[in-house]
């Protein structure tokens, strides 16, 4: 149970943690703050938070527990700020989906203060955005990957855990830099592909888009600034993926020039084989 939750962000993201608290009966108390004023206030009247704060300091005083749910490139500034004026004992964690760059900026900073820093990245979410796209059961059965440092105190660690848990979360446990080259991937490269395939298209061929296009291309109807600082923020393990899909297309690209049909089925099979196995 958590006495009182800071929301540092009151978007799509923070608004399902806050109304998934709720209906899970986990948090008493949940103070949300946001930069956005229309965002804070549509969060308030829509039932997610209890009651709002338009300064970070005054959202976060009081707060047993502070979740950091903004674009990637904001965290580790809004975190060190918030660390000087957080309660002795607070556990601060995030939703941030890149890891290794958030973590080296504020690992040394925060050891001679008073919060403990448990980075987490719940594998859920969306191409909409705001409060009102928030949703009481989006972390249900999702999985949420939590990235402690080697002197994370095992009772903060075990303390974060529980909270996903509560919304019905899985939890894995990963490196920041683990975490950054598989979700590089696994997320980062997929959005970045269905990017360019929507980009290829004119307006004209919009009333010929079949299911394959609408359903490779859902992603691409994110907010572009929010992923350009993904992509900025995990820019190594990106481009590596992205050579690796290059290499996969330069492979089917061989077998198509080369008449060798046998070839490109295997790959095709190979492919497969593997959607076959995610859930």
């Amino acid at each position: 149970m958590v006495e009182t939750l800071a929301l540092i962000g009151t978007g799509m993201i923070g608004g399902s943690i806050g109304l998934a608290c709720k209906k899970a009966g986990h948090v008493k108390r949940i103070i949300g703050y946001d930069t956005n004023p229309e965002s804070l206030e549509a969060s308030k009247a829509l039932g997610i938070c209890d009651s709002i704060e338009y300064k970070l300091e005054d959202a976060i005083k009081e707060a047993d527990l502070v979740v950091f749910s903004m674009p990637v490139q904001a965290i580790a500034e809004e975190i060190l700020r918030a660390a000087k004026c957080a309660k002795e004992g607070a556990i601060f964690t995030d939703t941030g989906s890149t890891k290794a760059e958030i973590c080296s900026l504020v690992k040394e900073k925060l050891l001679c203060m008073a919060p403990v820093y448990v980075p987490a990245h719940p594998i859920a979410g969306s191409e909409k955005n705001g409060p009102t796209a928030a949703s009481e059961v989006l972390f249900k059965g999702k999985l949420t990957i939590l990235c402690p440092f080697e002197n994370t105190p095992a009772w903060a660690l075990d303390k974060v855990a529980s909270f996903w848990q509560a919304m019905g979360a899985r939890i894995e446990k990963l490196s920041p830099e683990e975490h950054d080259k598989i979700f590089a991937f696994t997320s980062h490269l997929p959005h970045l592909i269905a990017y360019a395939l929507a980009g290829l298209l004119e307006p004209r061929h919009a009333p010929f888009t079949a299911g394959g296009f609408r359903d490779t291309t859902r992603v691409a109807g994110s907010d572009p600034a929010l992923w350009t600082e993904i992509f900025k923020a995990n820019k190594g393990p990106l481009l590596e993926a992205l050579k690796g899909f290059q290499e996969g297309l330069h492979k089917i690209e061989s077998s198509l020039k080369s008449n060798d049909f046998d070839a490109l089925e295997n790959l095709l099979t190979k492919a497969q084989q593997f959607r076959r196995k995610v859930q």
